[in-house]
């Protein structure tokens, strides 16, 4: 294919190419979902808890439990990440130069569920790495945007030295005969449908081929990395979730076994032949009547019953369960603080922050650019607007102690800083809406100097 290469077992594709044909576009969609989809999807079901390895084990012997018992650690881990950094409504934006775009940006942002969608995309790149969002006007010319799931977009940079967006292609699923495919050109959008040849055959083709301008003038995809890796949080770590899920469910086949016996039967056996399947078949009829007849008089029936390996398996359950988040360096917030001295929580939250302050430094690249789309269609009914006089405010779900912000929020007043600086510094559950909160004192300082002025007349 001409001008391809895949530079990324996951998601990063290069081209030289500055339109594709259809056959370009149906050999990537046939590669990516050949060589990349698999993996994505595997990353899904271990957030979704249904871990292939555990849930696709084979069975070894029909005659013996087969417990297949999936841990969802990979959702604790993203849940606790997409938590800590992304909860709705902890990323905020400001501005000093030009309040009435920010006003405007946020108008738009309410009404697309801006912080739904933003802590959307956190919680993907926590599982995929990656994350998409395509920018559109509604048919009103409204500013709008949406999640696209990775599993369903491919997005093609140039060879620049940082890598430009050129191309994007998204396909989803109708039906298994049918698919819309959409490829977004920098000043053109082309939709299509992909439909087999016929019912039997697995080849694809292209129809119904339509055209529409592109008035953003670049391709209209937000993207989100987890870094330049893109691993996530699930992926380094899956070997050891897969340990996990082994250990939980072998350890309930010992308790499946029968009472973790073995039965003895001392001058006697299990029905009146040596075939395995007459024997089956008396001991399957012992359980369910659970009664043992016609036992000689010297003949007994006892168990060889075995121990537990309680403090092994205990053992190894912590220890699998420490690695998988001292190797995420996602701390489990569930075990209890006190079991931990403070330097080893400071130890904890060291390396957490670093992993989350990492991966929001790239993700405002993509809130950058999300905003900059956004802005370009705006301007379309507007003037220009200059995203980067927007900053981008981080802050963390942590367990907030009101009396220490309010000292905070008092320091802060006597250090000199503005009424705003102090509102936006509190944490969203005592100031949910910052803005909000300015406004209503800024009315009450003014009605207070009206106050003050009648006064002083009188």
């Amino acid at each position: 294919m001409s001008g391809y290469q895949r530079i990324n077992p996951v998601e990063i594709w290069k081209t030289d190419d500055d339109r594709l044909t259809d056959k370009q576009i149906l050999d990537y969609i046939a590669d990516y979902e050949s060589r990349t989809i698999p993996s994505l999807q595997k990353l899904w079901e271990y957030y979704n808890g249904l871990n292939y390895k555990i849930v696709n084990r084979q069975v070894v012997d029909n005659d013996n439990p087969d417990n297949r018992t999936p841990i969802a650690y990979g959702r604790k881990l993203v849940t606790t990440f997409t938590g800590y950094g992304y909860r709705p409504g902890y990323i905020s934006y400001r501005t000093i130069k030009d309040e009435r775009f920010l006003d405007d940006l946020q108008a738009v942002f309410k009404s697309n569920h801006e912080k739904i969608k933003t802590s959307r995309a956190g919680r993907n790149t926590a599982i995929f790495g990656v994350a998409y969002e395509i920018i559109y006007a509604n048919e009103k010319a409204e500013p709008r945007f949406i999640t696209v799931d990775p599993r369903e977009m491919i997005l093609l940079h140039d060879y620049s030295p940082e890598p430009k967006k050129k191309i994007g292609i998204r396909f989803y699923k109708v039906d298994d005969m049918k698919y819309k495919v959409e490829v977004y050109y920098d000043t053109q959008i082309m939709t299509y449908d992909r439909v087999r040849k016929d019912q039997d055959s697995p080849e694809w083709m292209l129809i119904n081929k339509e055209d529409a301008d592109n008035l953003i003038g670049e391709v209209p995809v937000a993207a989100y990395y987890f870094g330049d890796d893109m691993l996530g949080v699930i992926n380094p770590v899956h070997d050891l979730i897969n340990d996990y899920d082994v250990l939980m469910s072998d350890s309930m086949n010992e308790f499946d076994r029968f009472a973790f016996s073995y039965l003895l039967m001392k001058k006697m056996r299990l029905g009146n032949s040596a075939d395995p399947k007459e024997q089956r078949k008396a001991l399957s009829i012992i359980k369910r009547l659970r009664v043992f007849q016609n036992l000689p008089d010297d003949g007994a029936v006892s168990f060889l019953t075995k121990d537990i390996p309680k403090e092994f398996i205990e053992f190894m359950e912590k220890w699998i369960r420490e690695q998988i988040h001292e190797q995420s360096h996602v701390p489990d917030f569930s075990q209890s603080a006190s079991d931990l001295s403070g330097v080893a929580i400071d130890r904890l939250m060291f390396d957490f922050e670093n992993v989350v302050s990492s991966a929001e430094a790239d993700f405002d690249v993509g809130l950058y650019d999300r905003m900059d789309l956004l802005a370009k269609i705006m301007t379309l009914a507007g003037t220009e607007k200059d995203v980067s006089e927007i900053d981008i405010i981080h802050r963390r779900n942590t367990p907030k102690n009101v009396a220490e912000f309010a000292e905070i929020a008092f320091k802060m007043k006597q250090a000199g800083f503005s009424r705003a600086a102090i509102v936006k510094n509190m944490p969203a559950e005592m100031i949910p809406d910052a803005d909000e909160e300015i406004g209503m004192q800024e009315s009450e300082n003014t009605a207070f100097d009206m106050d003050v002025d009648e006064v002083d007349d009188a």
